[in-house]
């Protein structure tokens, strides 16, 4: 039986990232995806990284002309339901192919000393005479082999075929998710008829939960749309959106479709042998569902302590619990207060009063530009509270819009600290996953 130190399910972006840190630091790294590498990250063709985001994770950063390499932007508009006061946001994005990055990074990873081994399935869990995992059973090319590791990494996205396949009450939550629990996403692919329409920067509609977005073809674009439920109700919220808001003329090149995780990570993100990230973890952006740069934050809080953990043979839930400190007390907490807002922010305002937050000013680009890390003028907070108490004696604001929008940041503040407290160890922690289902009992989920 071929033993390794490590075993990552999926050669996605999460898989090559964590096998890169855990390779370079020495061990004996395998990673596993059911696909040929040839399908390797084609779920979409196009997807973005903020620039600023390559050098702080270190990752490659593809310029004009290589393969991964897009397009690029930097002006994002946030606009109103009928786009006449749109808001810019200055944030460079550069466009990626996906598949080609991927197997960029599945490069990187074995330049640093993984091996790959595509057409290889996950079929279960190897357990020692202690009932702990020793690693995996997988079909490759058909046939069923064993193999060992001390440790084995679920990267597999949203299938989470690692850590569904846990046995209950083993340390990590084992859940599927349900239709409520992911957002359904729809883009299409278009040329835009109009050279007046070729787009200089990205469009969000918050009250859709739709943009559009350059795409690799000059002449083209991406018009995109997430939603709960299910497809179909994403496709009605378009057809929506198409009443009111002012799409360029277009033709239809493609359509593609897939899901994304949108709900909590698991409490614990550790277990004995086990790790999660990526999809298989829910580790996706509150603010819009991505989740490539966000698996990598998760992976660097970890990468350091799974070294000690591996290099001591201590690959145990206890010894690894400082990785569920580190990151539910920073990324996990962050994340968790911005469902909070939106949650309770998009679920209670209605198509007059976005467009009334737009007209008076209470969101101006300055607000928009604190999500960077800018401060806000003290005058445009002014402004934005005149605009508030306005709209409130215009009845352009309805009282039980303040009242929802005054819970929800309650809420959000209550679930940030409650996350920055997480416990230093598994002592107290029954309690604390406790108190966390209650308060997200009174966040609820996105409508």
């Amino acid at each position: 039986m071929e033993t390794y130190d490590v075993i990552v399910i999926g050669a996605g972006s999460t898989g090559a990232y964590l096998a890169k840190h855990l390779a370079k630091r020495g061990h004996k790294v395998l990673v596993i995806d059911k696909l040929p590498k040839e399908k390797i990250g084609t779920k979409y063709d196009i997807f973005h990284i903020e620039k600023r985001e390559f050098e702080r994770l270190g990752i490659p950063r593809p310029v004009e002309g290589d393969p991964a390499w897009a397009f690029e932007f930097e002006k994002n508009y946030n606009a109103d339901p009928l786009t006449l006061y749109p808001k810019c946001q200055i944030n460079p994005i550069v466009g990626l192919h996906m598949h080609e990055y991927t197997l960029l990074l599945d490069e990187e990873a074995e330049k640093a000393g993984a091996e790959f081994l595509y057409s290889c399935e996950f079929k279960d869990f190897l357990y020692d005479e202690q009932g702990k995992i020793c690693g995996v059973l997988a079909n490759v090319h058909g046939k069923d082999e064993k193999l060992s590791a001390k440790l084995v990494a679920d990267c597999s996205g949203m299938a989470a075929v690692g850590r569904t396949a846990l046995p209950d009450g083993y340390g990590v939550e084992n859940n599927r998710l349900t239709d409520e629990d992911m957002f359904y996403v729809i883009l299409r692919y278009v040329t835009l008829k109009d050279p007046k329409d070729y787009l200089e920067g990205s469009t969000f509609w918050a009250y859709y939960k739709s943009w559009i977005a350059p795409c690799a073809d000059p002449h083209g674009a991406i018009i995109g749309i997430g939603a709960c439920h299910s497809f179909e109700y994403a496709e009605k919220i378009y057809a929506d959106m198409e009443l009111t808001v002012p799409l360029p003329d277009y033709d239809l090149v493609k359509i593609e479709k897939g899901r994304t995780p949108y709900t909590r990570n698991p409490y614990s993100m550790v277990a004995d042998g086990f790790f999660v990230s990526g999809d298989a973890g829910n580790l996706t952006k509150s603010v819009n569902g991505e989740g490539v740069t966000s698996s990598m934050v998760q992976i660097l809080c970890a990468a350091d302590t799974l070294d000690r953990a591996l290099k001591l043979n201590k690959v145990t839930r206890s010894y690894m619990w400082e990785i569920n400190k580190k990151y539910n007390s920073t990324q996990g907490a962050e994340f968790a207060m911005l469902r909070a807002l939106l949650v309770g922010v998009v679920n209670a305002a209605d198509f007059p009063e976005f467009q009334y937050a737009f007209e008076s000013g209470i969101i101006s680009d300055e607000l928009l530009n604190a999500a960077n890390g800018e401060k806000i003028p003290p005058k445009k907070l002014i402004e934005a509270a005149k605009g508030f108490v306005s709209g409130l004696a215009k009845k352009q604001i309805r009282t039980s819009t303040v009242s929802a929008a005054g819970a929800a940041l309650k809420n959000a503040i209550e679930i940030s600290n409650h996350y920055k407290n997480f416990p230093d160890t598994e002592a107290g922690f029954a309690e604390w996953a406790g108190k966390a289902d209650k308060l997200y009992e009174k966040i609820g989920k996105i409508k």
